[in-house]
């Protein structure tokens, strides 16, 4: 049956025109960012800092909020009331959480995976018919170039697609290394008393530092910005031996990137760079051998007086680095 005209003189399905609105081709890139509210950049903008964000984080952290923001008799309820309002508030999260994400993915600013590489292996009566897991997400290449436009992302610091794709294969290691983001930007920096001074601060998770004669250049896994002192973020996952040979240059090892770290250093007239401190977060060291192999390497490369300093979680660090300081004498 042919369609007619309606009253206004169109022609067609009337919800056709809405289904291909919702392709993604027909919006715009100056259409999306015109679009996007203040936390759904917010989300975006951390997830380029993080690389990748499972579902459960997401929720926690952009559309949880407090049972009393959304429902006024929260304060006065009892406590049975309370925990059924809490668990209303985490349902409604989650449903608010879904809608967003679709939005973004409709918009093509958005990838999610829950595919599981080990499962593949099993049986397939023991997959549920189906390869799931945990929904993880990701930036694609719009959204890339969005950020990267926010937040003005020099040309040589920039992620490729390509780039983004490879680095999934490590999506492990870069997870670790978002919680430490997310850790600064909703906890240490946020809540914490004597950190809330630094309000001033800024997190690099791609960043080449390059010496003077632009040949000597080291790229940590992040470089971590608080007023004029930055921090060059190694995340140590103990797959790296401390030292290797000394016949063999071509070896990785920890006390060969340290050395990397000392020629960049020594060969710049950059204040900011001499004076950076080197930080080995080390989440999954189960006693602090690692730790200490690891100074006693900063020692034979820098000498006992040396600014690298180890432990399991950022904080440490900075703890460690403000004690240091205060140590040092007034220039």
């Amino acid at each position: 049956m042919a369609l007619g005209n309606d009253v206004n003189g169109r022609s067609g399905d009337p919800t056709e025109s809405k289904r291909k609105r919702n392709k993604l081709h027909d919006y715009s890139l100056g259409e999306v960012i015109d679009l996007l509210t203040e936390r759904e950049w917010s989300f975006l903008t951390d997830l380029y800092l993080t690389r990748c964000m499972p579902q459960s984080i997401v929720v926690e952290y952009y559309f949880l909020d407090t049972p009393d923001f959304h429902y006024v008799e929260y304060k006065h309820a009892t406590p049975d009331r309370k925990a059924e309002l809490e668990s209303k508030n985490v349902q409604r999260a989650i449903v608010r959480s879904r809608r967003t994400i679709k939005k973004l993915k409709d918009r093509g600013l958005l990838e999610a995976s829950t595919f599981i590489p080990d499962s593949s292996d099993k049986p397939s009566h023991k997959r549920n018919g189906r390869i799931r897991g945990e929904t993880w997400y990701y930036l694609s290449g719009r959204g890339l170039r969005i950020i990267e436009i926010k937040r003005g992302i020099l040309e040589e610091n920039r992620l490729s697609k390509h780039e983004l794709d490879m680095e999934r294969a490590k999506k492990d290691h870069f997870w670790e290394l978002g919680k430490i983001y997310l850790e600064l930007r909703f906890n240490l920096l946020a809540n914490k008393n004597e950190y809330r001074q630094y309000d001033n601060w800024d997190w690099h998770p791609s960043l080449t530092v390059y010496s003077d004669n632009q040949i000597n250049f080291v790229r940590p896994d992040a470089v971590l910005r608080i007023g004029q002192q930055v921090f060059f973020v190694e995340l140590d996952r103990s797959t790296e031996p401390v030292q290797r040979s000394p016949f063999h240059s071509d070896q990785v090892s920890i006390e060969r990137k340290l050395e990397r770290y000392r020629d960049v250093l020594k060969l710049s007239t950059n204040k900011i760079v001499r004076n950076g401190v080197i930080a080995f977060v080390i989440p999954n060291a189960k006693q602090n051998t690692r730790l200490e192999n690891i100074a006693k390497a900063a020692a034979r490369v820098f000498g006992e007086e040396n600014k690298v300093f180890t432990g399991k979680d950022i904080a440490t660090i900075i703890s460690l680095y403000s004690i240091w300081a205060s140590k040092q004498p007034k220039k």
